[in-house]
């Protein structure tokens, strides 16, 4: 069973510290990310069967396109065929390079909702931003800042490590090198941490 931080109270849970999330311990931590998480989850399922349908309407295209063509007419089984030809090029090419988009976008989320949750989870600490620059993202109209943070905790130390943080459009002054910032570290990984604006 993994211990609890660096002079966490006696008792703690595993990952735990005084004043544990913005929601007070044994809250679970609000995840405004959640509705897109699934959302994007709905959308690769989706995708999926997709392509399988595809599949089977292409290739029973193609077997219906031969019946036609050895009883019927030539010229209409060969467009039925070709039909069938064309669902399953879809099915092959063109909905896998849909799927790696929606992959990517449900990683992407998914890292926004886990840096969330660590704000509102993770040991606190102060940190010092030393360097920021913007990503060229945005979510909901707030940009997405690199920074490169000194951070200081009393039982850690003082180290730097690099991250990625949303800022809100009201803290975008305060996100500036030599600003004093509230950081909030991972239990497993002092190098993981999130800002706090």
């Amino acid at each position: 069973m993994p211990a609890a931080y660096p002079g966490a109270m006696p008792g703690a849970m595993p990952g735990a510290y005084p004043g544990a999330g913005a929601m007070g311990m044994g809250a679970a931590p609000h995840n405004s990310f959640g509705q897109a998480q699934s959302a994007l989850s709905g959308a690769g399922s989706m995708m999926k069967l997709m392509k399988y349908a595809f599949l089977g309407i292409g290739a029973l295209c193609i077997v219906g396109g031969v019946i036609v063509i050895i009883a019927a007419d030539f010229m209409t089984g060969i467009m039925v065929a070709v039909t069938g030809a064309i669902f399953i090029g879809v099915a092959l090419a063109v909905l896998p390079q849909f799927s790696g988009m929606v992959s990517q976008a449900s990683a992407m989320v998914d890292g926004f909702a886990a840096k969330e949750q660590l704000a509102q989870t993770g040991i606190p600490a102060q940190g010092r931003l030393i360097s920021v620059q913007q990503t060229g993202r945005l979510v909901n109209y707030n940009p997405e800042i690199q920074a490169l943070v000194e951070v200081t905790h009393p039982q850690l130390g003082v180290y730097q490590t690099q991250t990625t943080a949303i800022v809100p459009q009201i803290a975008i002054p305060r996100a500036q090198p030599g600003a004093p910032v509230q950081v909030r570290v991972s239990p497993q990984n002092q190098h993981e941490i999130a800002l706090v604006f």
